[in-house]
């Protein structure tokens, strides 16, 4: 019996998909709010702070990112970090980035034994610049 709910509990997550998040530093300088055109999701993140968000995206779907002076869109599929910049948990994946004045979003290296990240060479394709601003 033992054995069935083990293989049964090794089954159901395995059929499951990996949480992806980006986990995003704001060196802005003012307050960032990022939100989807067709999701309710809203991540407020205060200056020289950072917290995750969601890259999972709809159909045709953008990301929005605004302060109280600029407005950029992003089309979500430029945010998925290579899976080098990626780290990787038991049904999480999160990369790290930064996003600047400017609107553009840096790769960050992953932390090493529970650091901070690092900034790195960017891989092809960032940093992302967005679409309008």
């Amino acid at each position: 019996m033992r054995a069935l709910l083990i293989v049964g509990i090794a089954l159901t997550l395995s059929s499951c998909s990996p949480a992806e998040y980006v986990h995003l530093f704001n060196a802005t300088g003012e307050e960032i709010v990022i939100t989807k055109d067709k999701s309710k999701e809203v991540v407020t993140i205060a200056p020289n702070a950072s917290a995750d968000f969601s890259p999972v995206y709809l159909p045709g779907e953008r990301v929005l990112i605004r302060t109280s002076k600029h407005s950029w869109v992003y089309s979500p599929r430029t945010l998925f970090a290579p899976p080098s910049f990626v780290q990787q948990h038991v049904m999480v994946m999160r990369a790290f980035a930064r996003i600047d004045s400017r609107g553009q979003i840096f790769l960050l290296a992953p932390p090493q034994d529970h650091g901070t990240p690092r900034e790195t060479a960017q891989p092809a394709g960032f940093p992302v610049k967005p679409q309008k601003t």
